[in-house]
This record gives structure tokens, sequence and C-alpha cells, in this order.
């Protein structure tokens, strides 16, 4: 690595202090920090100058940043201190040890969720600052997929436990309700925050142009990809004849979608990550350098989401009780309060709205849909598989509502993003599609599920009684 900067040495100055060389670059050669050179255009080789102070500053800076562990615990000490200090919301840790312990001693709920919710937000502040110092070190498209990833496996958690519960319409309506409140609600508070008229003509266009056209089109298709996935089963529930049992072919096309989705999400990767990596992200917002040495960043991370599960658990749990006091359904539970309540997302939330504020459009839509592909091709089929592998038999049995709110929402997106513009009109738009949905769930009922069944072979259909009539040994010698 090299540091390149203009400088006037007295012996490329002339006797009137007129440089007499144009176009001179001194580089300081890390490697080799005694060596300082200069090229110039009308000269073929370097002119070399030896023991320079100057190059000693640039290479202790970079030792730095670049540094993967440190056993030293005054550098542990201070990043720790600088990372608590950062934000005046931190000292809202101290409600994390009573937020974790209370749960122990009948503490009721509403105080529960009080304590998990305040404790959350410093954690997920302090888990954006670990991501975003990991991320200086990759290629911004790596970047982009781990801040999505981040927030998705809080979200993988969650919904993991409710699997547990064998709470399977509240695990389907939440997967359904993150994509809806990422699609519609915060990209709707995206456009308008990046398009909304100033005072004093600080933009130039009332439009937010996506530069990212090329991958903001492929995930919105990926996410209609999606919908045609998670609609199937449902259609084939209300297809199937009368009498049929249906219970283990909803079971079977269920695994074989998930496995399908996952095989589609690697190919998004590879496409996002290597073939059209340029494309993905707008490289002029994702210039920023490390700050702290890695073991450090991987250290956030894992301990701030360790202290978001917990807690989230904790306050899922008493939204659930007080959502079921007031007589909500699970579909309004899934679908409106718990994408808004988890406050992991709220912060990955404000992070988007944050950077469509200072106009970097690009950056909040790219990591909405990231966050939502990931939802629809990663999470979802990772816990029907768990479903799978923990005898809860997990389908993607959405119901009609749910099926038709999604598949119009991701038509809405689709046709809003094709010409690779935003402005307020088409936010307003998308924030009223949500309020109309969440205003239907607010009135849905609880849909009763089918009966579980464990025991099927996923090499066998399951046909109507009078085809099975047909095809046995007694029908046949008639």
């Amino acid at each position: 690595m090299s540091y390149t900067s203009y400088y006037n040495h007295p012996s490329i100055l002339g006797h009137d202090g007129r440089n007499q060389h144009q176009n001179v670059h001194v580089h300081y050669e890390l490697n080799q920090p005694h060596d300082v050179y200069h090229t110039s255009d009308n000269e073929k080789g370097p002119i070399k100058y030896q023991n320079f102070d100057d190059v000693e500053a640039p290479k202790k800076i970079n030792k730095q940043r670049n540094q993967i562990i440190t056993k030293s615990p005054v550098k542990w000490y201070r990043n720790t201190r600088a990372v608590l200090q950062m934000f005046k919301s931190n000292f809202l840790l101290i409600f994390l040890p009573p937020a974790i312990i209370m749960k122990k001693f009948g503490v009721n709920e509403n105080v529960l969720f009080f304590f998990n919710f305040l404790a959350i937000i410093p954690m997920a502040k302090i888990m954006t600052v670990g991501i975003n110092d990991l991320s200086a070190r990759l290629h911004p498209a790596y970047g982009a997929v781990l801040h999505a990833f981040a927030g998705n496996f809080v979200e993988l958690v969650i919904s993991s436990y409710a699997l547990m519960d064998k709470q399977y319409a509240i695990v389907r309506s939440s997967v359904l309700g993150a994509i809806l409140c990422n699609i519609l609600l915060i990209l709707g508070v995206v456009f308008l925050a990046g398009s909304w008229p100033r005072k004093g003509n600080r933009r130039q266009s009332m439009n937010a142009h996506l530069k990212t056209q090329l991958f903001v089109s492929t995930s919105a298709s990926t996410l209609a990809l999606a919908v045609l996935a998670l609609v199937t089963p449902a259609a084939f529930k209300i297809a199937a004849p009368a009498g049929t049992g249906i219970e283990c072919d909803l079971q079977n096309i269920s695994h074989a979608t998930a496995i399908i989705l996952l095989f589609v999400y690697a190919g998004l990767l590879v496409f996002q990550l290597k073939t059209h990596a340029q494309d993905s992200v707008d490289p002029e917002h994702h210039k920023h350098e490390a700050q702290y040495f890695l073991v450090f960043d991987i250290f956030l991370i894992v301990a701030s989401i360790s202290g978001i599960t917990v807690c989230a658990r904790y306050l899922v749990t008493s939204i659930e009780h007080l959502a079921h006091s007031f007589h909500f359904g699970n579909g309004f539970i899934g679908m409106v309060l718990l994408p808004l309540c988890v406050v992991s997302n709220f912060m990955e939330h404000y992070d988007a709205i944050k950077e469509a504020s200072e106009d970097k459009v690009d950056t909040a839509v790219s990591l909405i849909l990231n966050t939502s592909v990931q939802i629809a091709l990663l999470v979802t089929p990772v816990l029907v598989l768990v479903g799978w592998m923990t005898s809860r038999p997990l389908t993607l049995d959405f119901n009609t509502l749910e099926i038709c709110v999604l598949a119009c929402a991701v038509l809405i997106v689709n046709y809003l993003v094709a010409d690779g513009k935003a402005n307020w009109l088409e936010g307003y738009m998308l924030i009223v599609s949500y309020i109309i949905i969440a205003v239907a769930f607010f009135y849905f009922p609880n849909v009763p599920e089918l009966k579980e069944n464990l025991k099927c072979n996923p090499w066998s259909r399951n046909l109507p009684p009078e085809l099975l009539e047909v095809s046995s040994p007694e029908a046949g010698g008639h």
C-alpha cells in the first residue's frame, strides 16, 4: 500500500522557489518506510530520497487499522470505552440485567416489555457499530449482505422460539409481516425522506435516482419469484378435491419449496457478490475505514446479537400476552405488532431512513431489499427445514388474505422501482398500502390449523378415496 500526495521537496524547487517539475507526486512506500520517491511526467525513472520522518505516521495508522487481533488489554479497554461513549443512549444498558432476571420472578408483562424494549436499543446500535467496522474490511456488496443478515438473524431466532412453541400461524404471519413492513412501510418512508422538498433548494431534483437499478430490479423480480413459491402450497390447498388428505401433501410441497428457495438464494449471492458486485451497491456511499481490530468487531457483533436475542425472546412473549389480553388475532400480532416492536428491526429501519435523508437512497433501498429477499429466500426456508428436523410440521400454508396482500405488495413495488426513480408520492402510496393491510388484519379472526401429521412419506402422494378404490387390487379384479 502506498500513500500519494503532492510534495515540494527542497531539491525540486528552483532558486526562485518555484517547482521545476510539473505534476510531481510523492509516494510513501509502507513496505519500505525509509524510501520516498517522486515521479514526474517528464522523467522516466523515480528520484529517491531517504529518511523522511513523515513516512512513519501513515505506517502506524495503517498497522492499527489492518490489525486482526491484539492481546493488549489497554486497547480492548480503550475500544470498549470509545464504543460505550459513542451514543448517549448507551446508558440504557443498565436495563439489561433486570430485563433478563425479572422473567424468573414473574414480573408483570407490561414492566417486562418496557425493560426489554429499552435494553435492546443500545445493543442494536452497538451491533451496527461492529457491522459497519467489519464491512469496511470487505467489498461494499459483502457489507450490504452482512447488514441484512445481522437483523434477520434475530428475526430467525425469535421465529424459532415461536416454532418450538408450535405457534405456526404466528410464525407464518411474522415472516410475511417482516417482508411487508420492509417493502411497504419502510420503503415508503425512505422514498419520502429521500425526495421530499427541502428549504433552501438543497436538492436539484425532487426525484431520487437509483444508481443501482440493476440490483433493485433483480431484487424486486426475486421477490416476485418468492411470492410464487409461497403461494403455491396455499393454492394447492384451495384446488385440492374435497375429501383428500392434504396434510402430508402440504408438508412435502413446503419442504421441497424450502430447499429450492435456498438454491435460489445461493444463486442470488453469486450474482450479488461475484458476477455483478459492482452493480449491487454504490461504492461512493461505502467509503470508510476500519477503526478497530477484527476480533473486537466480531466481539461487538456476537455480544450484541446474544443480548438482543435473549431480550427479544422475552419481548415477543410479553407482546403475545398483551395482544391476547386485548383479543388481537394471531395475524395482527405477526403481521403488524412483531415487525414494529422488535427493536433490532426498528434500529435497522432507522439506519435506512437516515441514509435516505442524507441523499443516499441507493444505500437505503439496497438495505431494505437485501433484508426482504433474505427473509423470503433464507429465513423462511430455514424455519421450514428446522420444523421438519424437530418434528414441528411448519408448512407454507398461508391463508387467502396473506397471499393476496403479499402478491399485491410485491406487484406495487415492482411497478414503482421499474423507472429507477423515487418520489415522495410513491412513498406516500406505499405507506397507505401498509395501513390498509394493517386495518384488514386488525379485524381478521384466527384461522384454525390443520391437524398435525408427523408420519408423512415424502415420496408418496395422498390420492382421493375414489382414486384409491380404483387403483386397489380388488377393484382391478372385477
